[in-house]
């Protein structure tokens, strides 16, 4: 079990420190930690938390503010007595083995709870957790598949993108519908909507495109980022849009619309993921700081702001609690957090490579993973309501 790192304790001073003391510890930790004099592998990432931690304390409005949230001040406190978690237990269940290639997405059907995977060879697999092996078999030939998304009666949604062509699947059974349709700028994320019937997709020429399914028609299309529009994700009642961007900026859309609801700038980075609780009151994202930010939808403030992960992180998954929700991460790693006490409850050491996908299966007592490895693991999760 791993907790959350204030910047003060990255930097190993009190709270009250002076603008002295943080160079003087800045100073000692660059010596020990810039990748110039360090062979740790992860070199880059602990500096990398180093600098976000003295720039934010040296200076004196960003330090204001840190220090605000740390102490709850303006943030969401439940309104007539305070509640606590009990503690989230997770253990291994199912390590599965089937993929031949790198894993991508993983879903769970929400009528079944039926695990489904997806890899970069574009193959599809049913898993029997049981047997602990495939129980069906698809291969997608048209185009890239990097997404998916399950659905009741045994439907799937998948979507992927290559360049400035984007393919999206319709599967029901042993049926396969697929589309192709071509962009005018290079397509790096796309979302499937919680229906099913729109992709979301996200360019590096600062556009938001939304796309049918059903029969490959474009929806619109938005320029609003300054710049390369890096993660995508949809609300679960599919009502919102969350966009990120390399312009340090996350925007929320009216989906059906079109229309941009409002920016959030609280970012120090390119964003890498995003997710929405299940219920719309956060918003989660991840940038490139290796940083988790939590955002309470309804005025677009900052919650909480959370590290743990020394690489990026790949995905964001929130569990039907909707306090609690999960972070694939570059560094091999799965951890869970508390969207609304801003502290790490769980860090799972999962894989020596990459993990690029996370989800929890409808009920919430199963959280799936998988990358780089090609196997996807399962585990049992225990995380109850507020006590």
């Amino acid at each position: 079990m791993k907790t959350v790192t204030s910047y003060y304790e990255i930097l190993g001073v009190g709270p009250t420190a002076e603008t002295e003391t943080l160079r003087k510890a800045y100073r000692r930790l660059a010596r020990k930690h810039h990748p110039d004099v360090s062979k740790d592998p992860r070199a880059h990432e602990n500096m990398a938390r180093i600098n976000e931690a003295f720039e934010t304390l040296v200076d004196p409005g960003r330090r204001n503010e840190y220090d605000a949230m740390l102490a709850g001040h303006g943030h969401f406190e439940a309104p007539v007595q305070k509640t606590q978690q009990k503690p989230v237990i997770v253990k291994l269940l199912q390590r599965l083995k089937g993929h031949r290639t790198p894993v991508y997405a993983v879903s769970f059907a929400p009528d079944t709870g039926d695990l489904v995977s997806s890899a970069f060879d574009n193959e599809i697999l049913w898993w029997d957790e049981s047997a602990a092996r495939p129980k069906r078999r698809t291969k997608v030939e048209a185009g890239v598949i990097s997404t998916i998304r399950a659905f009741s009666l045994d439907r799937l949604v998948a979507a992927g993108s290559a360049e400035s062509q984007v393919t999206f699947c319709r599967l029901e059974g042993d049926k396969v519908e697929a589309f192709r349709a071509n962009q005018e700028e290079w397509v790096g994320c796309l979302a499937i909507s919680s229906d099913g019937s729109s992709v979301a997709t996200g360019s590096l020429h600062h556009a938001l495109s939304v796309t049918s399914t059903t029969d490959g028609g474009a929806m619109y299309r938005r320029q609003e980022h300054a710049d390369a529009v890096t993660a995508v994700a949809w609300s679960n009642d599919g009502r919102l849009l969350a966009t990120g961007s390399a312009d340090a900026t996350v925007k929320v859309w009216d989906a059906r619309a079109g229309k941009a609801l409002g920016t959030i700038s609280q970012l120090r980075g390119t964003v890498t993921a995003l997710a929405f609780s299940n219920d719309g009151q956060y918003l989660a994202a991840a940038g490139v700081d290796l940083s988790i930010r939590v955002f309470r939808l309804a005025d677009g403030e900052l919650v909480k702001m959370m590290f743990g992960h020394t690489k990026p992180v790949e995905s964001l998954s929130f569990h039907p609690n909707n306090w609690l929700f999960a972070s694939a991460s570059r560094d091999g790693t799965v951890g869970l957090w508390n969207a609304a006490k801003g502290i790490g409850n769980v860090r799972i050491e999962c894989s020596t490579r990459p993990v690029s996908c996370v989800a929890f299966s409808p009920d919430g007592t199963r959280l799936a993973a998988a990358g780089q490895d090609k196997l996807v693991r399962v585990w049992e999760v225990a995380a109850k309501e507020a006590a």
